[in-house]
């Protein structure tokens, strides 16, 4: 029962610092959300994996009659051997969130769809709790995303050795979720399902409201980008640039011999093309009303083109620099 309890006053806490809506108590609770879903992962998957031990000693058993003759034990090795996972994979599945999740995905404990979308909110966590960096725009619909995943992976929870017992037994925060059945009161099994679906309910999930911030915000990066191209053609001070040029510019390898001409002449990762593509597919989010799915393909678009929209931010953040290191030298500071 007190694996359950810690699970639970996790998601309450999350749940009310979510109900205050500022930006400090949105980030505590998106943190909080992440620590629970590792906890609900880990948990479930020692369930799965309750036979490793057994099957390692069983199949050295078999090893040994088949050694001295015995047929059948020679015949079930193979299928020992095949239901043992390696030790590489067992410390990867331990260490790393990912392969929790792949891991349960799998095994169909969880659903697929959900794998992507559970990966994409701990790359959030890990940029929050390790680089500080907070997505302010979106920190209000990824934590709500992330509530609602928490509670569709309590759904799926399993833990081996989780008995219930009576109500009277229960902690209070559980004591409110709990039905009993049977004449001596026993508290149902079903009881993480329960908990799962009154937290999602409390909580709520306005879908196209948070398809709305997630659009915009994605546009707003965009349109950046854009801006950020033409600030480096107009303020750059190469003579005959044209649009285009900056696109390339911030992509190229460029040495003291470089040419504009060279530039212009080399293939390039991104493209003008990827810009418009990148656009088409975000505005293609509006029409996206399954939840999973439109985490999905946010995180795809945003995974595309994050890593040319920070080249394009290094490059007018070092122009800028540069231009404001010549107006004061100008102004004689």
């Amino acid at each position: 029962m007190e694996q359950l309890e810690l699970i639970v006053v996790q998601l309450e806490e999350a749940k009310s610092m979510i109900k205050k809506e500022r930006v400090a108590h949105l980030r505590l609770a998106f943190i909080l959300l992440d620590s629970v879903t590792e906890l609900i992962l880990h948990r479930t998957v020692q369930s799965e994996l309750w036979d490793q031990e057994m099957l390692i000693g069983l199949l050295s058993t078999y090893k040994q009659l088949a050694a001295h003759g015995s047929a059948k034990a020679a015949t079930e090795v193979a299928a020992i051997e095949a239901r043992i996972i390696p030790k590489s994979e067992l410390n990867k599945i331990d260490r790393n969130f990912d392969a929790k999740v792949a891991f349960l995905v799998e095994r169909g404990i969880l659903d697929a769809a959900l794998g992507p979308v559970l990966e994409k909110l701990h790359k959030y966590r890990n940029e929050m709790y390790h680089r500080d960096k907070l997505r302010r725009e979106v920190i209000k619909p990824a934590t709500l995303i992330y509530f609602d995943s928490a509670c569709t992976t309590l759904n799926a929870y399993r833990h081996l050795y989780t008995l219930y017992g009576s109500h009277s037994e229960l902690s209070p925060e559980l004591k409110k979720y709990a039905v009993t059945e049977g004449p001596l009161g026993f508290v149902r099994q079903d009881l993480p399902q329960r908990i799962a679906a009154q937290l999602r309910r409390d909580v709520g999930l306005d879908l196209p409201q948070v398809r709305s911030a997630l659009v915009q915000y994605l546009h707003a990066r965009l349109d950046e980008v854009s801006d950020g191209l033409t600030f480096i053609e107009d303020n750059l001070g190469v003579p005959h640039l044209v649009r285009g040029d900056a696109l390339r510019l911030v992509q190229a390898n460029l040495t003291s011999t470089t040419t504009l001409e060279q530039v212009r002449g080399r293939k390039y990762p991104y493209s003008k093309a990827d810009l418009e593509r990148w656009r088409s597919l975000v505005s293609a989010l509006e029409s996206v009303d399954d939840k999973h799915e439109l985490v999905r393909e946010y995180a795809d678009i945003e995974d595309a083109f994050e890593p040319f929209e920070q080249k394009v931010q290094k490059a007018v953040t070092d122009l800028d620099r540069h231009l404001s290191l010549q107006d004061d030298i100008a102004r004689g500071k």
